[in-house]
């Protein structure tokens, strides 16, 4: 990789492994991601030089500058791949056909190490369990994630080829309960026809220029939200920072007040990071993702909020 390349992909990785001892060409990778520590490139520290690796791919990374936090040039120090090693890396070289995988044999194998996660929907309704005494309880652990059907993926490598693969039916929140390790996994959202990383396909509602028919993913920090009216039916509307030059002056999220309420959306939630998944319609002078369902909204966890750039 040259140095324009790094530089140019200076804020795509946000973190390393670092594991002393593992090995890139002979390495497991489940070993790595168990039991390395991550590690921003502010947190560097020199003994790490020749252990730190890639999130994505694995493959061996160097920051730069190696002792300065900052370059000559004012830029922060930022991580990059190690020259001669070459893989088929999002945050290394951005695919216009995304992930594709050479047969189904590899693509299952993907999804088994939990590589790439096959996204059949996000659920639109509060999930419930029936309990032995007849109740029906919502426990959010092991609700928000459950299998879906077998699902056509058409991410092979010839000619659009499609493999049946296990799939997901998830939530927004639960993308977001692991955020770090899922930011450079392999999504397949529901109706795509490429993998890509989470990172990749998250859309900052500042670059929305118009209406969308499409469903994506979507983020933003908070500047305001309100409540119009006391019952778990009433709607919330909640604005995210919109500064762009297009025709549109604001953008909105709008969900009731339970849905709401249970992700933690509230008149207090100024400066926080959501994230939504749906169609991008307009709403008076404005932009909206409306009607959103129980698990097509969240917010970040604080915890995660400096990987992103917002």
């Amino acid at each position: 990789m040259d140095t324009i390349s790094a530089m140019n992909k200076s804020n795509a990785i946000k973190f390393a492994y670092f594991l002393k001892g593992w090995e890139f060409l002979d390495g497991d990778r489940s070993e790595l991601k168990a039991k390395a520590i991550k590690v921003p490139p502010l947190e560097y520290l020199q003994h790490m030089k020749g252990h730190i690796f890639c999130p994505e791919c694995s493959a061996p990374l160097f920051r730069s500058p190696e002792e300065k936090d900052v370059a000559k040039d004012g830029r922060q120090a930022f991580f990059a791949h190690a020259r001669g090693i070459q893989t088929d890396c999002s945050l290394r070289v951005k695919k216009a056909n995304g992930r594709q995988y050479e047969n189904e044999e590899e693509a299952a194998k993907a999804v088994e190490d939990d590589e790439l996660v096959v996204v059949h929907s996000f659920m639109h309704e509060r999930p419930v369990l029936p309990q032995p005494d007849g109740a029906l309880v919502y426990d959010r652990e092991s609700n928000e994630d459950s299998k879906g059907p077998p699902t056509i993926a058409p991410i092979g490598r010839h000619n659009g080829e499609e493999f049946k693969l296990p799939s997901r039916i998830t939530t927004i929140r639960g993308l977001c309960r692991k955020f770090d390790s899922n930011l450079n996994k392999y999504f397949l959202l529901p109706g795509q026809r490429s993998a890509r990383t989470l990172q990749e396909q998250l859309i900052p509602v500042s670059n929305v220029m118009g209406v969308d028919e499409v469903p994506r993913l979507y983020v933003g920090r908070i500047a305001t939200s309100k409540s119009y009216g006391s019952n778990s039916w009433n709607m919330r509307l909640t604005f995210l920072d919109f500064t762009n030059k297009s025709e549109f002056k604001d953008f909105c999220l709008k969900s009731n007040n339970e849905i709401s309420d249970e992700h933690g959306i509230a008149d207090g939630s100024r400066g926080r990071i959501a994230l939504a998944y749906g169609k991008v319609t307009e709403s008076g002078i404005g932009l909206c993702i409306t009607d959103l369902g129980w698990g097509e909204v969240a917010l970040l966890p604080k915890k995660y909020e400096h990987l992103l750039d917002l």
